[in-house]
């Protein structure tokens, strides 16, 4: 999969960028939304995945799903957030989210969601 992270923590695009890479997938990493959307803008085909943090400076990650959404994207999303997001389900429930992870997130919760982003890919 070609997977789109945005986080405004370098730690954060550097371990899941490692990580996704190790796993085979081809990963553009951005430090902020406005990069993100930008590139995603670009060549909209090309992404199979967001993972993007909820809460970033400038331009947050909530505001460029729901950009996306409003001119008819329909990619999947993963959230991350250091916030928590239990209370965050209504501003995300019109968009295709398919997982919100808080942080610190394990290995294993990231695997499941992109096995089930293949999945539903492989169907389709």
């Amino acid at each position: 999969m070609k997977i789109l992270i945005m986080d405004d923590e370098p730690l954060i695009l550097k371990l899941l960028g490692n990580y996704l890479t190790m796993l085979n997938h081809q990963v553009v990493p951005v430090s902020n939304g406005k990069k993100g959307l930008e590139l995603f803008l670009e060549d909209p085909e090309t992404f199979d995945l967001i993972i993007t943090d909820f809460k970033m400076s400038g331009l947050d990650g909530i505001s460029v799903v729901a950009r996306l959404k409003d001119e008819g994207y329909d990619v999947p999303v993963v959230f991350i957030s250091g916030y928590g997001m239990a209370d965050k389900k209504e501003v995300t429930q019109n968009l295709k989210i398919v997982a919100v992870l808080d942080k610190p997130f394990d290995l294993e919760e990231l695997n499941e969601v992109l096995s089930l982003v293949e999945t539903h890919e492989n169907k389709q």
